[in-house]
């Protein structure tokens, strides 16, 4: 990711300490959790779990493998919620990553080459958001313009 993207997110993090969690995992379990998906995590993805473990960036949750104190119980692994909506058979999400959701539940997730989508039960379908998970970041959660 660009370094003004990190800088962007530790500045987040500095502010507002409950947003983020408050341990990062290791690359095994980091590994380990990819595994268990079925999906390698795209690199800068990883780095953010990483170096943060979870989060809630801006207004969206950032599944990962530690919850940040403002997320719910059950929804801020990364594992889980992507086991959780592929369980329910919604389109797009059986080759996703699902590692975030919008404000009325729907899920957004990674593809294998890194695209984000966002599968809306409103309309009924899937809609690409971003080329790749650093621009959600920056486009998204932490609302920069380019």
């Amino acid at each position: 990711m660009k370094t003004d993207t990190w800088k962007r997110l530790d500045e987040e993090r500095d502010e507002f300490s409950i947003m983020f969690a408050e341990d990062v995992p290791s690359e095994e379990e980091v590994d380990a959790g990819s595994a268990e998906i079925g999906m390698p995590f795209p690199p800068d993805y990883r780095d953010f779990l990483l170096r943060y473990g979870g989060a809630m960036v801006g207004a969206y949750p950032i599944f990962g493998f530690r919850e940040a104190e403002v997320m719910g119980k059950t929804s801020w692994s990364v594992v889980d919620m992507t086991k959780r909506f592929r369980s329910f058979a919604i389109e797009g999400t059986s080759g996703w990553i699902v590692f975030s959701e919008d404000h009325a539940g729907n899920p957004i997730g990674m593809d294998a080459d890194g695209k984000v989508w966002i599968f809306d039960h409103d309309f009924g379908g899937i809609a690409e958001l971003t080329a790749d998970f650093e621009e959600y970041l920056r486009k998204r959660c932490l609302k920069v313009d380019e």
